[in-house]
């Protein structure tokens, strides 16, 4: 059989199938088997001493749309407990201020820890037991890390040197992902009146010629699996994106004096980190994959406990 032949023989079975499907007399049916499962969602963190865990069930719409559903489904009278080493510690109920109201009208119920501090390093479990189930759920914290100021005197005075900004940093084997920022510290005056401000610097700019320009903020950007030696590794900022960040902030405010900078070493473990990848889609500018792949770190149910470690350092500008 030639490739000619081989196509329409193709051809022809695909056909069959279509029209077998098109004359089929049942309905079709886009929801499957519902079956009802705990939903939790925790992200730790150092950047609080209170932390929070948002308990639900799944529900099942009586359409097609799961946006129809108006009411959550949190769990009430569940007994949820935070074990740290052989510390446990039993979380109570808290109303948090839901900010968007466009769905849900109530504020948001959750289960609350406070004071409560996550050691780096350390390892978590939660238990959540309710009337619906019982539910577990493991995270490492990655450990302390380490961010240097290579040259911030660049920050102070840019138009003296033609070199990058750069931050020296060090970030612990069990994270799987990392950030690196730099929040700039400037004051504006009026009269006798000074407000401060804080503006994250972005890393690069893209021009898009005339003045037109475009900023690049730093990503979430997964580890390097051979870095287990604890190495430091060198993040940039471009002097050009620093230059322009400048010009657009005297835009905005007119006459700034630089007083400070505060350089943030974020790092994140594998749970959050794959979370974060899947919900903000294939990071990518050639893919055209639209799915999402289901992704639990519960056991017994389904949602997210990861854990978010953070280490700063402020250089003064003056």
């Amino acid at each position: 059989m030639n490739n000619k032949q081989v196509h329409i023989w193709l051809a022809g079975i695909i056909t069959g199938s279509l029209l077998a499907a098109v004359g089929c007399d049942e309905t079709f049916e886009p929801k499957g088997a519902y079956q009802e499962r705990i939903v939790l969602y925790s992200i730790l963190t150092t950047r609080s001493d209170s932390q929070f865990v948002r308990a639900y069930s799944t529900y099942n719409p009586s359409g097609h749309n799961p946006l129809e559903n108006s009411a959550d489904t949190y769990l009430r009278n569940a007994t949820v407990t935070l074990t740290r080493d052989s510390s446990t510690t039993r979380l109570t109920s808290a109303i948090v201020p839901r900010i968007d109201k466009s769905r849900y009208t109530d504020d948001i119920t959750a289960y609350m820890a406070y004071p409560y501090r996550i050691q780096p390093g350390s390892t978590c479990r939660l238990n959540v037991s309710s009337e619906k189930g019982n539910v577990q759920a493991v995270v490492e914290v990655p450990s302390k890390g380490d961010i240097l100021a290579n040259n911030p005197f660049v920050l102070k005075e840019p138009d003296k040197y033609d070199e990058d900004i750069s931050v020296r940093i060090r970030h612990s084997a069990v994270a799987q992902g990392y950030l690196v920022r730099i929040i700039l510290e400037f004051e504006t005056r009026l009269g006798s009146q000074v407000t401060r401000h804080q503006e994250e610097i972005p890393q690069s700019v893209l021009s898009g010629g005339g003045i037109a320009y475009q900023f690049e903020y730093p990503k979430l950007t997964r580890r390097d699996e051979n870095n287990r030696s604890g190495l430091y590794r060198i993040e940039y900022f471009t002097l050009d994106a620093y230059k322009t960040f400048l010009v657009d902030l005297k835009s905005r405010y007119g006459a700034i004096t630089l007083s400070g900078a505060t350089y943030v070493l974020t790092q994140v473990d594998r749970n959050l980190y794959i979370y974060y990848n899947l919900v903000n889609g294939f990071q990518d500018p050639f893919s055209i994959r639209t799915d999402l792949p289901d992704f639990t770190s519960i056991q017994g149910g389904l949602g997210l406990f990861g854990a978010l470690v953070e280490d700063s350092l402020r250089v003064s500008l003056r």
